[in-house]
């Protein structure tokens, strides 16, 4: 039997999932294409993000089969070493590795697919696809390597979060981590001089850089929704749909009080993965306004001070070590 990776060793560090506040009007968000496409219009209409390598593709169309085909799917990534070989050392990472029984080596993608499933790993060969998108920008690359990080935290924050309804696997996490950055990924490619500042400020003021985006140019959560789509996200798929709807609404002032539990999550995951990364990977200013985002977003995913604990701590360790294996 596969031992899959799952939230379920480590609750004892975790509180429940509050309840909506009594005071709590439940907000029922929904997904404004219009506003969407409104925004791209503002920039120009067009998302300038290198396309999706080909084995994606067809690796997507196979996944949309009715029975997709395990085999041709393995040997679809195995075409691109580069994505095979990143998938491989993604599930053999630490923050993947930690929620299982014991530690399991990991040589090739049919370990990878009877660890984790198929689903989940067609959703790691999109993540490390969009993570490896070729880019002479260095401020693009910046932003990818943040992103990146911010998958990272997610899929360790997601090992944390109490038992719930809908479940959250560590794989989505870490897919909606890089997605939460599409937008700002389109707008540094768009702008890259410009954008540099706005970038940086986000880090410290992630607020005040929002409204500053809203007033100068197309805001980034709309434009991560059109950009997610582009990646392949599709609003029809109720799994998709919270993911659009996390991405849209992340910077919406009471996120906390939105009833669909997966939607707040995210979010809430989401805004603390970057609160984190802003601190122990990028040494960014540790404003009131971070502060009290990281705090507000552990108490809505019920992580009590010992899991955020251990997943700061877990974090440091591991980008430590990675650190140290580029050195060398």
């Amino acid at each position: 039997m596969s031992k899959h990776i799952h939230s379920g060793h480590v609750h004892f560090a975790a509180r429940s999932v509050p309840p909506l506040a009594a005071d709590c009007t439940p907000l029922h968000v929904k997904l404004n294409l219009n506003l969407s496409q409104q925004a791209l219009k503002k920039i120009g209409g067009d998302l300038l993000l290198p396309d999706m390598p080909k084995e994606i593709i067809a690796i997507e169309y196979e996944m949309r089969q009715m029975h997709p085909n395990l085999n041709r799917m393995i040997k679809l990534i195995e075409t691109n070493p580069a994505i095979s070989g990143e998938i491989i050392g993604t599930v053999s990472q630490p923050t993947f590795q930690r929620q299982l029984v014991r530690k399991i080596e990991i040589h090739n993608l049919t370990q990878c697919v009877a660890l984790i499933g198929v689903s989940r790993t067609y959703q790691l060969a999109l993540a490390v696809a969009i993570k490896q998108m070729a880019t002479d920008n260095e401020l693009t690359e910046r932003v990818l390597d943040h992103a990146a990080k911010t998958a990272y935290a997610c899929a360790e924050i997601a090992g944390y979060l109490p038992p719930h309804d809908p479940h959250i696997s560590q794989e989505s996490a870490y897919l909606f981590g890089l997605y939460l950055h599409g937008g700002m990924l389109s707008l540094s490619a768009r702008y890259p001089n410009n954008y540099a500042k706005v970038f940086e400020q986000s880090l410290s003021l992630p607020e005040k850089a929002h409204q500053f985006e809203l007033e100068k140019a197309a805001c980034h959560a709309a434009l991560g929704v059109l950009t997610a789509q582009k990646w392949g996200l599709n609003p029809d798929n109720n799994h998709d749909l919270d993911l659009l709807l996390a991405i849209a609404n992340h910077h919406h002032p009471h996120y906390g009080c939105i009833s669909q539990l997966r939607v707040r999550l995210l979010i809430g995951m989401g805004l603390l993965a970057q609160s984190i990364v802003g601190e122990l990977a990028s040494s960014a200013y540790q404003s009131q306004e971070i502060l009290d985002q990281g705090k507000k977003s552990a108490k809505i995913l019920g992580l009590s001070d010992e899991a955020m604990s251990n997943i700061r701590r877990n974090l440091s360790h591991d980008w430590m070590i990675a650190g140290k294996h580029e050195e060398d």
